[in-house]
């Protein structure tokens, strides 16, 4: 028999060993040091395994290999008799939007806590806005209300808030009367009450497109460029002029003498 050292891990052959109060003591022959084993209660199962090429005195030694007994597997888990399932619901991407939810307040008036004119958060310790200058106590809401036309259409907008076609004609009908800032306004103010809102940002989005995107067709006055290069042509025809006068007058008085 076999075994292997606590002290210098070698497997060494039992040679010596005593046993005190039911304590195996062996001590091992290469390092000396001494191995505690108590008994356990049930008996050990161990295999004799021969060793290769034999032992000495036409013996053969074996080493001790631990067996596993049946009480090992007592405390496994059990194995469950089927897999759980997890019931899953089915979302379609294509399910109509519900309905944008009413809103209270006037449409055309900004909720409290934002600038009435540029709809700007604003605090309630300020008298001026931050971002447009309004003086709060100077703001007249008659001179920020859209015309009849646009109110009309915006009403009618409301009650259909997710037709994308509805939004695309109201703001064609803004830059057709010239009230494309008045559009973003609304605009403003519809996220004002509802942060957020897809439709809300995607007409003011649009609105912002639609103000890059216009070329005046008309313009006040003539542009600087065309100002400066008419300015350098009459100049050049002074200059002309003015050579051609003294080539004439030069010749003028060598004739004269």
């Amino acid at each position: 028999m076999k075994y292997q050292c606590e002290a210098c891990e070698r497997l060494v052959p039992v040679e010596s060993f005593r046993v005190e109060d039911g304590v195996l003591t062996v001590t091992c022959r290469a390092c000396g040091a001494r191995t505690l084993a108590q008994s356990s209660p049930a008996p050990a199962l161990s295999n004799e395994v021969p060793r290769e090429g034999g032992g000495g005195r036409g013996g053969s030694e074996g080493v001790a290999v631990a067996v596993p007994t049946p009480e090992s597997f007592a405390s496994a888990p059990p194995v469950p008799s089927r897999v759980s399932v997890t019931a899953l619901r089915v979302v379609r991407s294509d399910a109509p939007s519900a309905e944008a939810p009413a809103l209270d307040g006037d449409p055309f008036q900004a909720p409290p806590g934002h600038c009435p004119k540029c709809v700007a958060p604003k605090r309630e310790e300020d008298g001026a806005c931050a971002q447009c200058g309004l003086v709060y106590a100077n703001f007249l809401p008659d001179e920020h209300l859209p015309s009849g036309v646009l109110a009309t259409e915006w009403r009618a907008l409301l009650q259909t808030w997710d037709d994308d076609e509805a939004h695309d004609r109201l703001v064609t009908l803004a830059v057709g009367r010239g009230e494309l800032a008045m559009a973003g306004r609304l605009y403003r103010l519809r996220l004002a009450r509802a942060p957020g809102d897809v439709k809300a940002l995607r007409g003011r989005d649009e609105v912002v497109r639609r103000v890059t995107s216009v070329v005046p067709l008309a313009s006040d006055g003539p542009s600087p460029e065309l100002a400066r290069k008419v300015k350098s042509m009459v100049m050049g025809a002074v200059l002309l002029v003015a050579l051609m006068l003294v080539v004439l007058l030069f010749q003028l008085l060598r004739g004269s003498f």
